[in-house]
């Protein structure tokens, strides 16, 4: 890989990692799922009108494609960001950004599961010290419903499972359809179809703070708009397993934010979970693992 592609890869993620920091700020005022709305309603309307004037008629797929995309824009988009957005409401930055790595573990998993990739032994326990690391974290939350994140932290990482299954089934789409098409006609189903989940939140408080406002800003520009445009070039230059590897730089980034801007302090069961996960994913993307076949095309993530 050059190195033009790995400083846009860290820079995607950078992107991607302001989401729980700007995200809990935002929800201060805005329900949840009117984050959803903002984020899906703009990033619809910006991606669409780019991808018409980049690829003119070429925009509109062909209807088996369009039934595939609305499909594929439940799955990865619909339910996946209301999962993301509801349980980082109830979950901390910190956990936010931690459980953001069972996706390239998952991702691998179901991949190796359904005969994409080929489940080496070091990626094996790869995927088992991560999922270790994920209980434990849950087993430091007591295990009951009335801990106080572990309803988060579960939606979360439902969301990160849900993230890897679109990832290994969208795969037939990416590699016809163009990226940017793929992303701007995701974000138009999901625009269609998450109102339905979103019934009664108003999109608007009655009372807002301007720092409110500009972390929901924060949040359309860069994990939504900057984050999905660079991965058009990003993706087209480099492998879904690579892509998914870089997802481990997103924890340090929330983690910071939510240390220095919302005053989190991590608990000690976090350490464990850090450690078991990041180890896992030094396993399952190190040199060893990078000899496994891997996928022969870039495959588009969505958060």
């Amino acid at each position: 890989m050059d190195p033009a592609t790995r400083r846009l890869l860290i820079v995607v993620q950078l992107c991607y990692g302001v989401f729980p920091a700007l995200g809990l700020v935002a929800m201060e005022a805005f329900a949840p799922r009117a984050v959803l709305m903002w984020r899906l309603f703009t990033g619809a309307a910006v991606l669409m009108a780019l991808s018409v004037w980049r690829h003119g008629r070429a925009a509109l797929p062909a209807l088996p494609d369009l039934a595939r995309l609305a499909g594929l824009s439940l799955l990865g988009v619909t339910i996946n960001q209301t999962l993301f957005l509801e349980g980082l409401y109830r979950s901390t930055a910190v956990n936010a950004g931690l459980l953001m790595t069972v996706i390239p573990v998952g991702t691998v998993g179901l991949a190796a599961v359904l005969g994409h990739e080929r489940l080496t032994r070091r990626r094996l326990a790869g995927i088992t010290l991560s999922v270790a690391g994920v209980t434990w974290l849950f087993l430091g939350r007591g295990a009951a419903l009335g801990a106080s994140t572990l309803t988060g932290d579960g939606l979360l990482a439902l969301n990160a499972l849900s993230y890897s299954f679109y990832l290994v089934l969208a795969k037939p789409v990416l590699n016809r359809l163009p990226q940017l098409v793929v992303v701007s006609w995701l974000f138009t189903f999901g625009a269609a179809t998450a109102p339905w989940f979103s019934l009664g939140f108003d999109w608007m408080p009655e009372q807002i703070e301007l720092r409110h406002g500009l972390a929901l800003a924060g949040v359309l520009v860069f994990p939504t708009i900057l984050a999905y445009l660079l991965n058009v070039v990003v993706l087209s230059r480099t492998h879904a397993s690579v892509t998914a590897t870089y997802v481990m730089l997103q924890p340090f980034v929330a983690a910071a934010l939510g240390i220095l801007f919302l005053g989190e302090r991590p608990e000690l069961t976090v350490v464990p979970t850090a450690l078991c996960v990041l180890a896992g994913l030094w396993l399952v993307s190190g040199r060893a693992a990078a000899a496994a076949p891997r996928d022969p095309e870039p495959v588009h993530p969505l958060e």
